[in-house]
């Protein structure tokens, strides 16, 4: 029975598809059940996490109201949490909503979405799929990269910095649009970029006959590469941004 706001009572199935930490493996043999891998589910990059009561264990009252969770967190809590207690489980519905409980006699904690804020890039070469991103930089100048130079600035975004530094990050918004910035110095300002779909690009021009990448994206935006001329002079970029 679930009451009118929407706690799930104790030992009541969770609504959703089963979330799981690996795929189901190959000697599984049992009935087919609708699942997701964690790693391959879109996570959003806010949630307001509420714990709804019903069960033995209520960590924080539902009168207490939600609180603000940051994609990554639950994504990592979720890892956490169904790796190291057996009787854990998790589901998540069509609009997103995750609901999380240490067993089916405990209470649920439930993760609402914030649609509006993206979601995180976790797999760039799906999730970045238009041939080209018109740019805005923080200094609001505008030009255009192919995908190709788009997927390199999130590699950089993407990658672990010294500790206590900023982090780099890219989130994909609901309109195909793209939020990146690529961390920095303890000391640098907040440096956010917006790279916005562009379905028809037109012509980036020949492609290398080095690398095979087109030439306008050897150094595909101010800031973000700089050149390794290798023995054959082509000037590839590296995923190095320039401070």
């Amino acid at each position: 029975m679930v009451i009118d706001n929407g706690e799930i009572q104790a030992g009541q199935k969770l609504p959703g598809v089963k979330i799981l930490i690996a795929p189901v493996p190959q000697w599984y043999e049992g009935p087919p059940f609708p699942h997701v891998v964690l790693s391959e589910m879109p996570i959003h990059v806010h949630y307001e996490r509420v714990d709804e009561s019903g069960g033995e264990w209520p960590p924080a009252p539902v009168a207490y109201g939600p609180r603000r969770e940051a994609g990554k967190g639950v994504r990592n809590f979720l890892q956490s949490s169904l790796w190291g207690l057996v009787a854990s489980e998790a589901t998540v519905t069509d609009d997103g909503v995750i609901r999380y409980r240490q067993s089916s006699r405990h209470s649920v904690r439930r993760f609402e979405p914030d649609p509006a804020a993206g979601v995180l890039i976790r797999h760039p070469e799906r999730q970045v799929t238009a041939p080209g991103y018109r740019i805005t930089p923080p200094d609001g100048a505008s030009y255009l990269w192919s995908r190709h130079a788009m997927l390199g600035a999130i590699q950089v975004c993407r990658r672990e910095g010294p500790i206590d530094w900023p982090s780099g990050w890219a989130h994909l918004m609901p309109d195909g649009g793209i939020r990146f910035a690529p961390g920095g110095f303890p000391w640098s300002g907040p440096q956010e970029w917006a790279a916005e779909p562009v379905t028809d690009p037109g012509d980036f021009g020949a492609p290398c006959a080095d690398c095979g990448h087109y030439q306008t994206d050897h150094t595909p935006g101010h800031g973000w590469r700089r050149y390794r001329r290798d023995k054959t002079g082509c000037g590839t970029w590296t995923a190095e941004p320039t401070r």
